[in-house]
């Protein structure tokens, strides 16, 4: 059987200040396509596509990410760069060119609905409400202090925590990130803005509400940086290594973990090394899978061939449950809620994949 080249092809941050995320999307990335290499490829018709990867710094820069995609814009598969203000400036790049943009880092709504653009991971409106949920039974009628940062991404997650309070029957606030005192009056707070901020917030403060959550808290870095005080911080998790899903599409969750970790090891003194696999990785890992695989159910790389097949596709990786919805956000994949509990991250919420309950 003949076989030929299947160029994947993607502007990550190498540098600049989004270059820690960036580094652990590629290697989520890399090893998806070093993983269907091995297994010979993807059979399309009488012959086989290899898949390779072309991976371009963007620098953190929306000048740098359009640069970067007009290097590699006869890549068969384009995929986005991490962060949704980059995501969003690569969605204009591929409308203007007809193209797909398969996006595993970039979660703000708007970015989401953007033509061309194929999410798989959950969108910021879904980060807060199932924290708030699981703390609905322990704080009913809760007063919930939201605090939000600058851009379309906290702003998302702030107005999906509103949404999910009001229906819960919780009384909202929201105030700016910087203007969160050391003692907030309120029995819930939860804190979007950039990592740095949301770090700077929890450090600070001197006497917590009941309940605290943050973005951040989400990736181990929070611990590394906070120490003891992470410890009770809640916060939202595309997918974390103890979640276990009936796979339909892919590796098994060990195999694929397996590999993801040796990665990582084999980086740690590039300061990823954390131990653990970050969902920034396994949602970039999942991202190539499944772009792949609406190649070989498309029969080919045609961009429109792909993007109706990817708004048809309904599976479960190890990532946990793909499938997007009429608006073009994805719809499928589910939130997990994770506790910082003496130095571990734990899943607290759903249930269903709870580790422990919450503190």
């Amino acid at each position: 059987m003949k076989s030929g080249p299947l160029l994947l092809a993607v502007p990550l941050s190498l540098s600049g200040r989004y270059a820690f995320q960036g580094r652990l999307a590629a290697i989520g990335l890399v090893q998806a396509v070093n993983d269907v290499a091995l297994l010979g490829g993807l059979p399309l018709g009488n012959r086989r596509l290899i898949p390779e990867i072309a991976i371009i710094d963007d620098e953190s820069t929306r000048a740098g990410t359009r640069q970067a995609l007009e290097k590699i814009a006869r890549a068969h598969l384009l995929f986005g760069p991490y962060g949704s203000d980059l995501v969003r400036e690569a969605a204009r790049w591929v409308g203007q060119k007809g193209r797909v943009l398969w996006n595993h880092g970039g979660s703000a709504d708007d970015v989401q609905r953007l033509p061309g653009v194929i999410s798989v991971a959950s969108p910021a409106s879904n980060y807060f409400p199932p924290i708030l949920e699981a703390l609905a039974q322990s704080l009913p009628q809760a007063r919930v202090l939201l605090a939000v940062g600058r851009g379309s991404f906290p702003e998302e997650v702030a107005k999906g925590a509103r949404d999910a309070a009001n229906r819960l029957g919780m009384d909202v606030v929201t105030v700016a990130h910087g203007e969160v005192s050391g003692s907030p009056d309120s029995d819930v707070l939860l804190a979007a803005g950039t990592f740095a901020e949301d770090v700077a917030l929890i450090g600070h403060l001197r006497k917590r509400p009941a309940a605290v959550g943050a973005v951040a808290a989400g990736i181990g870095s929070f611990y590394v940086v906070l120490g003891g005080v992470a410890d009770g911080v809640l916060g939202p998790s595309q997918w974390e290594e103890s979640a276990r899903f009936a796979v339909d599409l892919g590796p098994r969750p060990m195999d694929v973990l397996r590999g993801l970790r040796a990665e990582l090891v084999a980086r740690r003194q590039a300061g990823l090394g954390l131990g653990h696999v970050e969902y920034l990785t396994s949602q970039a890992y999942a991202t190539g899978l499944i772009a792949m695989q609406c190649v070989e159910v498309a029969g080919g790389t045609d961009d429109e061939a792909l993007s109706a097949t990817a708004r048809r596709l309904r599976c479960t990786t190890f990532f946990g449950r793909f499938g997007l919805g009429e608006d073009g956000r994805q719809s499928d994949h589910d939130m997990l809620v994770v506790q910082w509990q003496e130095g571990l991250k734990r899943v607290v919420w759903p249930r269903s994949h709870a580790e422990d309950p919450i503190l």
